[in-house]
């Protein structure tokens, strides 16, 4: 009786594991070329686009982990969420960010989603003309 007790704390702990093991934002990877977008859906403007391969960080999905609020390169805004592998090595390393959301304790939105603007483009200087005299010398 004495060993079945603690042996009972383990099992619950070690079962817990999986979805305390994340806390904070996920780190995912680019299944494909993705469109980062001011918001959730595929009617919000593009932002930038993220390249195969490339990391995101997930700081949070819609319910269905259909879209992805997260990061890319100073750039913030929301890619789909099927396009997205989990990327920090363990378990659930290379699955889809949808199959492993819950167990990775990514946050869920029910509503108010984040909207974000485009960044501001970069503008150059205008260099000034002056005309062109002869030299004298």
């Amino acid at each position: 009786m004495m060993i079945r007790l603690p042996l009972a704390f383990c099992a619950v702990a070690m079962m817990s594991m999986p979805a305390l093991a994340q806390s904070g934002p996920a780190i995912a990877y680019t299944t494909a070329n993705l469109n980062m977008r001011a918001g959730p859906g595929t009617n919000y403007p593009v932002i930038t686009t993220v390249p195969q391969g490339g990391g995101v960080t997930v700081f949070g999905c819609t319910a269905n982990f259909s879209w992805c609020d997260a990061a890319f390169a100073n750039v913030k805004g929301w890619v789909s969420g099927k396009y997205l592998s989990y990327g920090v090595q363990g378990s659930y390393y290379g699955r889809p960010i949808p199959s492993a959301g819950v167990y990775i304790g990514v946050p869920r939105y029910s509503n108010n989603y984040p909207i974000y603007r485009r960044p501001p483009a970069v503008v150059r200087p205008v260099q000034p003309i002056y005309p062109r005299y002869p030299r004298r010398y």
